[in-house]
């Protein structure tokens, strides 16, 4: 009786934020946890209330060995049990570098496994004929735990509502529900799960919120997750209706890189703040690091004199005119041509070590001959690679027409321009990345990723190595 009423209120949450229509697909995915088992087995059990094709996904990050193909067999006997269409698909390719760097894996891990939803969604679709859904398990615990995590780090109005209910094709069907619902819903079900060890690594930053700072917060209010997911969905529907008087204000403010005084001065500080925000956001995708910090500085410079500026993360740099506050996109005086070195066989041979502009770091590039025994460096900033693949003189630039990397094993290409954009790199920033480069082929996107094709194999003979130094630094 209790799982009927549950099944009932999810069902009206769904038709209440229109996430489903009747002829939807609905792609799953389902890591094998305790939330996704049950968005299956729920969408399952309702598919034909709510008129819908499912089918489960389930990527494979490759990262925790045993544990994980045995989370990867679970699914793939759970969707045969249920007659649901279950593909998995392995991202272990994707996340090398950021597993031997040892660095930003959960959210690399966390950008393949939506790059792969969202490709067979697009996919799908096209064979349906009719609109796919992304459905997503989470919850009000883990909307309430998004919702701290943004504020201890600085947001405003967008980062407190947490994670929106519907984004695109991607919904949350759960956002409603509490943890404990969930489980009671499995256990309603008698259906098992497999438990994740990295969800008790304190290592991340997630983890240490979940097990150390929403305890303490439980001892005042056991329900303190939920309700705080809850208030995140309240203020999201919030942010919505604000979010569209901003957009209406931008529209009469804006004109081209200039944003007008007048229009909004006699506007609360926090609408002018969201106006900042969607300003903002038609310069940089994603706007990670745009903190509400930035946005009332900016704020501050409408009062400010003529000429003075704010500086901003990707590049990019407010001034203060006549008639408002003026965009100015790589402001710094950094041109191509300030970096731009071919290097001799000569000056590899015997090392060189060249500045690189505005970093206060250094770039060298030396040679060795290769012994098998050797163990291949796994920090971030240190790469080996086979110089004996390299056809051209190695060249240390920034990006131009025609560069692309090699990002599979068989040799397939990705184009620098699609990499940067698939990885929401700032289009002002994809022009300072230094690159070591032969000749169109990128070796290295410094601070991104390698070409696999110079990749060290059995058959290296010679290494040209390359790292990135502060002054004076050595390894």
């Amino acid at each position: 009786m209790q799982q009927a009423k549950w099944e009932e209120s999810v069902c009206r949450f769904i038709e209440q934020e229109d996430l489903i229509h009747p002829g939807d697909g609905v792609l799953v995915g389902v890591s094998g946890g305790a939330d996704s088992v049950a968005l299956l087995r729920f969408l399952w059990q309702m598919r034909d209330r709510l008129g819908i094709c499912l089918r489960c996904i389930h990527v494979e990050h490759g990262i925790r060995g045993q544990e994980s193909l045995r989370d990867q067999y679970f699914v793939e006997e759970l969707c045969r049990d249920l007659g649901i269409e279950e593909r998995t698909i392995s991202v272990k390719d994707r996340l090398q570098d950021a597993v031997l760097a040892q660095t930003a894996v959960e959210e690399a891990a966390r950008e393949a496994r939506y790059a792969v939803l969202t490709q067979e969604a697009e996919a799908w679709e096209k064979e349906l004929g009719h609109p796919v859904r992304i459905a997503l398990a989470h919850h009000a615990g883990d909307n309430g735990e998004t919702m701290l995590f943004h504020l201890v780090r600085g947001t405003g109005l967008e980062g407190m509502r947490g994670m929106p209910v519907k984004r695109g094709r991607i919904i949350r069907p759960f956002l409603s529900s509490s943890r404990a619902q969930v489980e009671a819903y499995l256990a309603g079900l008698g259906q098992t799960y497999c438990q994740d060890s990295t969800n008790t690594d304190i290592h991340y930053d997630r983890n240490r919120l979940r097990h150390q700072v929403m305890p303490e917060l439980q001892k005042i209010n056991a329900q303190a997750g939920d309700h705080l997911g809850r208030e995140a969905l309240y203020l999201g529907q919030v942010a919505d209706y604000i979010r569209q008087v901003a957009k209406d204000l931008l529209a009469q403010s804006r004109q081209g890189d200039l944003l007008l005084a007048e229009p909004l001065k006699d506007q609360p500080s926090f609408l002018r703040c969201q106006v900042l925000y969607l300003w903002l956001a038609a310069y940089v995708a994603g706007l990670r690091d745009i903190s509400t910090a930035h946005l009332e500085a900016l704020d501050q410079l409408f009062s400010a004199q003529t000429g003075r500026r704010v500086e901003l993360p990707y590049g990019l740099s407010v001034a203060r005119t006549y008639e408002g506050l003026e965009m100015r996109c790589g402001d710094s005086g950094l041109e191509k041509e300030d970096l731009c070195h071919t290097f001799s066989a000569e000056e590899i041979q015997e090392g060189i070590r060249i500045p690189l502009p505005e970093t206060g770091k250094y770039i060298e590039v030396s040679s060795f001959s290769y012994d098998p025994k050797m163990e291949i460096p796994r920090k971030f900033y240190t790469k080996w690679f086979d110089y004996d693949k390299i056809k051209n003189a190695i060249q240390l630039r920034y990006r131009r027409k025609g560069d692309y990397l090699t990002v599979t094993a068989s040799g397939g290409r990705k184009s620098l321009q699609d990499y940067f954009v698939n990885e929401k790199v700032s289009r002002w920033e994809r022009d300072r990345v230094p690159l070591l480069c032969d000749g169109d082929h990128v070796i290295w996107a410094v601070g991104y990723r390698i070409s696999t094709y110079y990749k060290v194999d059995d058959h290296t003979k010679r290494i040209l190595k390359i790292q990135i130094l502060e002054e004076n630094e050595n390894e």
